[in-house]
Order: C-alpha cells, then sequence, then structure tokens
C-alpha cells in the first residue's frame, strides 16, 4: 500500500505539471492536523482509537478559470494511538494506521469582495488501506494479519485565505470507511498551504 500511496503521489505531481503547462489552473495543497475518532472506532472498548491522532495529507485541485466549481485528487495518512497505549491497558505499542486516495467534487465561493476569503465544500469518494501496526500488535492480536482495504466516502468544509499566490486553508472533513464488519468513522482538523492559484 505505501508504494500504491508514492505511485499515487507521482500522478498528482505529473498531472499538476502536464495541465499547468497548458494553462489550466492547477493548485497543489499540503496539509496536517489532529483526528477525532467517531463512533466504533473511538468508543470505550479495549484498543479503541484516541482523540489526537496525527493526520498528514498532500494533493492537487482543478478549478476551471471563472468557475466556482473544480475537483480535488488527494491522499492521505492517519495515525491513532490506541487506549492499549495508556499505563492503565500496559502501555502497549499498538496504534491504528489509515491511508487513503481520493477524489472529490469541490465548490469554492468568495466571501468578501476582494475574494481573499473562499469558504468551500467538498464530497468525494476514496480507497482506504488500514491496519495495527506497533511493537506490540501481535501480543494484542495473537499474530491475526487485521489490514484491510476498503472503499470510503468523505464530506466536509474549510476556508482559503489568500495570500499572493498562495494560501492558508482550515478544513474539516468527515471520513466513513465501509469497514468489513462496521464502519470505521473519523474526522481530521487540517491546516495547511494551498499554491499555486
Amino acid at each position: 500500500m505505501r508504494t500504491t500511496m508514492v505511485g499515487f503521489a507521482m500522478v498528482l505531481l505529473l498531472g499538476a505539471t502536464a495541465s499547468g503547462a497548458h494553462g489550466q489552473q492547477i493548485r497543489g495543497l499540503v496539509g496536517a492536523g489532529i483526528s477525532v475518532p467517531v463512533g466504533s472506532l473511538g468508543d470505550e472498548a479495549e484498543g479503541a482509537a484516541k482523540s489526537g491522532g496525527i493526520h498528514a495529507l498532500a494533493g492537487v485541485e482543478w478549478m476551471p478559470m471563472g468557475s466556482r466549481f473544480g475537483m480535488r485528487l488527494d491522499g492521505g495518512y492517519q495515525q491513532f494511538c490506541t487506549t492499549l497505549c495508556d499505563d492503565a491497558e500496559g502501555n502497549l505499542d499498538v496504534k491504528y494506521q489509515i491511508i487513503h486516495g481520493s477524489v472529490s467534487g469541490l465548490a469554492e465561493f468568495a466571501a468578501d469582495p476582494d475574494g481573499r476569503l473562499r469558504p468551500y465544500v467538498l464530497a468525494g469518494v476514496g480507497i482506504y488501506n488500514y491496519k495495527l501496526r506497533g511493537d506490540d500488535v501481535d501480543e494484542f492480536t495473537g499474530g491475526i494479519d487485521l489490514e484491510e482495504t476498503d472503499f470510503g466516502v468523505s464530506g466536509g468544509l474549510g476556508i482559503t485565505m489568500k495570500l499572493g499566490g498562495a494560501g492558508i486553508f482550515l478544513e474539516g472533513r468527515f471520513h466513513n470507511v465501509f469497514a468489513e464488519d462496521e464502519s470505521l468513522q473519523y474526522l481530521p482538523i487540517v491546516l495547511g498551504v494551498r499554491f499555486g492559484g
């Protein structure tokens, strides 16, 4: 899956370069933040994910000149420590890792006459790979491989503040992964930089 994500990133980079050369409005973005597990992923059961997981995001957006509507391709990395990391649960090194690649529709609006503040909404579909990782995973699972890859959906809201040819964005985006037993849900809050348009 790591090789797949590297390939995905290369496709994003090549797509941005080729499209930019043809005068289309292509924007890159990178960001990082924290996440809150939702639903069964964050319940109080042994081994549940804890709030405050790390999240990293990178992608490209295509927004036609003069249009409020476009598309985003992105990839993200997510890691949650579990309740097993707590001293009361044995201080075990057991973490959730989620890696995704998504394509989303994007709608952007101007919040002021100068267009410096731009709220936006996005929604899309993606592929999610998730597993437990850490030095003590085998002790917790009995050596069973729990890695899976499934489809999921996401949707969120954000706002960008334009600063010359770049901008700073703040985004909240809900993810729902259609896992085999029950859905995995989490909400990253990301602060990042958007550049190129």
